[in-house]
């Protein structure tokens, strides 16, 4: 029986409470008007509702390092009842909190209690990790990640005991979603979750459900094994350092910096204070008071955390290269994200290792105290461009996406404006080029046309980083008494030191083609 068992038997369902209120904390800027600018921008938007098993819009399609269609499957049922795709993929990530953070406390609330259990949820929800994933990566794959693995853990822990069937399914549900939604991390995360159910749960049956759900998802991906793509980045760039995952504030340095050092590591205060309390009570004698399941819990869940944690640092590089794991995920911490429930455990559990904190007024202050540390986590940056449901156009190797171009006509002048977001950085200064075109019985003849820089000199397109979205005004004097047919209009990129095109759409084109309005 848990040690804090007489203060459950008071406040039955006031861990759960809590969480369902105060997790709306971790929601609640998914539904504020405009949607936030992320690493990812539209991505998850552009790639709602293709019939693709692998997104491939803004992204070169990759089983292991891509999103698989399981990406939309808390998104595609809102469309079916008139949402649009924005909207949809809104609902997508609260889902994803929600999912993840009940799922923690159905996980361990017959284990440590219900007080601990809804701890355990709130510092889940508003893990530094979670929060960046969904409002400074934008990731919709890695963020169901998040609801899809805590999932898996509840259910092969509920398999173990009486209603074992409806556990079981929900595992076997929640390993295959894993799998269709981001294989490269499904992999080491059927791993760890193999290693819990025979050092925590200790039954045969968990074991046999993680190993046939795993072989089940991994067979249905067999058509998919040959689809790869080069990797977007170089894998050992991206470590993380010691220093970033122990700082206790939300920083971001400033937008000059590459985009890794703008990205938050922070395990969090709540994590960090919490986890060494735990420890502590658990090193000075708590263990001995404490149930065999909720030693095996807090000790695999310790360790295991801290291993991966240990991947995420740059000494670790040598093991990803032999083992050839690098080729599994686009940045190496990523695997942060398996570790995201096992700190949860290690956090939430302080009021079972610590039972004077066990009391509700004192577990009250807990509570308040992972909300105000997060509330920094909790400002993202939003946009007031409306995200359209596919891009117009994407410009290079899924380097720009191209989300409005008009242009309006006069007598005397035609005048474009055009909105791109950034994918990935360009490589080079390129300058743009918009001409205007005459079709004739020889052929087209360029009428008027303009080669400058993108925006201006002081904004180069090397210092354009993932998820800016910006606005080009470009204006083309013309001569209508010159030309006998309709203009139509040719916009696009170039590298002004050798004349090359970024190429549109795959290479289909190396222009747009705009007709005024």
């Amino acid at each position: 029986m848990p040690v804090n068992a007489k203060h459950n038997s008071v406040t039955p369902r006031l861990g759960l409470g809590a969480l369902l209120l105060l997790g709306s904390f971790a929601w609640a800027p998914a539904l504020y008007p405009g949607y936030w600018q992320t690493l990812q921008g539209f991505i998850p938007i552009f790639n709602l509702g293709l019939p693709a098993a692998i997104a491939n819009v803004g992204v070169e399609p990759d089983l292991w390092r891509g999103s698989g269609n399981a990406t939309n499957l808390l998104a595609q049922p809102w469309t079916l009842f008139g949402a649009d795709p924005t909207t949809a993929v809104r609902l997508a990530f609260l889902l994803a909190f929600i999912l993840g953070g009940c799922a923690i406390y159905a996980w361990l609330r017959p284990v440590f209690g219900d007080l601990a259990g809804g701890l355990a949820g709130l510092v889940y929800m508003l893990q530094p990790i979670f929060l960046s994933t969904v409002y400074v990566h934008g990731s919709l794959s890695d963020a169901l990640l998040l609801a899809w693995l805590p999932l898996a853990l509840a259910g092969l822990s509920t398999s173990t005991r009486q209603r074992w069937i409806e556990g079981a399914a929900v595992a076997v549900i929640a390993i295959i979603a894993l799998w269709r939604t981001q294989a490269g991390l499904a992999l080491p995360a059927s791993a760890l979750l193999l290693i819990y159910a025979i050092v925590v749960e200790r039954h045969w049956t968990p074991v046999l459900v993680t190993l046939t759900a795993s072989l089940a998802a991994a067979l249905t991906l067999a058509p998919l094994w040959s689809l790869s793509a080069p990797a977007p980045i170089i894998f050992t760039d991206h470590f993380v350092y010691l220093h970033q995952l122990l700082a206790v504030t939300w920083e971001i340095a400033p937008s000059s910096a590459g985009w890794q050092d703008r990205y938050p590591f922070q395990l969090g205060f709540s994590v960090l204070v919490f986890s060494i309390l735990t420890c502590w009570g658990w090193a000075v004698g708590a263990r001995r008071t404490l149930a065999p399941q909720q030693n095996w819990l807090f000790g695999f869940s310790l360790c295991a955390g801290l291993v991966l944690i240990a991947l995420s640092l740059p000494w670790s590089a040598g093991i990803w290269e032999v083992s050839g794991a690098e080729r599994l995920l686009t940045y190496p911490w990523q695997i942060l994200l398996l570790a995201a429930p096992l700190l949860a455990v290690t956090a939430g559990a302080l009021p079972v290792l610590q039972p004077d904190l066990s009391t509700p007024p004192l577990w009250s202050i807990l509570v308040a105290l992972t909300v105000l540390w997060s509330y920094p986590a909790l400002t993202p940056t939003y946009t007031s461009v409306q995200p359209p449901a596919r891009p117009l156009a994407i410009l290079g190797t899924n380097h720009l996406a191209v989300l409005s171009a008009i242009v309006h006509e006069t007598e005397a002048e035609a005048m474009l404006e055009i909105t791109w977001q950034v994918l990935q950085p360009l490589s080079s200064d390129d300058n743009i080029f918009f001409q205007a075109i005459e079709s004739t019985e020889d052929g087209e003849r360029v009428v008027a046309q303009l080669d400058t820089q993108p925006l201006d000199d002081t904004h180069p397109a090397t210092s354009w980083q993932p998820g800016q979205i910006l606005t080009g005004h470009y204006t083309l004097p013309l001569d209508h008494a010159a030309t006998t047919t309709p203009l139509h209009y040719y916009f696009g990129f170039y590298d002004w030191r050798s004349g090359q095109r970024l190429p549109v759409d795959g290479g289909i084109d190396d222009k747009l083609v705009l007709h005024a309005q």
